[in-house]
């Protein structure tokens, strides 16, 4: 049964629509993806390091992932040319496209 506000989703965070924030954002993107699109198999996050946003969105993930019944992937960058996320490439075969 679809939502019908957007105050139904996020009540399912605990959260309020007098809260604001990419945060927030990250959530209603992700409710209402699903909610449309329901064969979405996957949501994958890219973060800069260090940026609180990212890391407020990212502790919300397991919840997110219990209501949304969809994994998320987690990918952090740190601006530089290093490989920081190698530990996700065995992973990778196993998307179904």
């Amino acid at each position: 049964k679809p939502l019908k506000s957007y105050n139904d989703k996020l009540e399912l965070f605990n959260l309020r629509t007098s809260y604001n924030g990419e945060s927030l954002d990250n959530v209603l993107k992700i409710m209402h993806l699903k909610e449309f699109y329901p064969d979405i198999a996957l949501f994958v996050q890219t973060n800069p390091s260090y940026c609180c946003p990212s890391l407020v969105t990212e502790a919300m993930t397991s919840k997110m992932e219990k209501i949304s019944g969809v994994p998320i992937v987690t990918i952090e960058y740190d601006g530089t040319s290093s490989n920081k996320n190698e530990s996700i490439i065995p992973f990778l075969k196993y998307a179904k496209y």
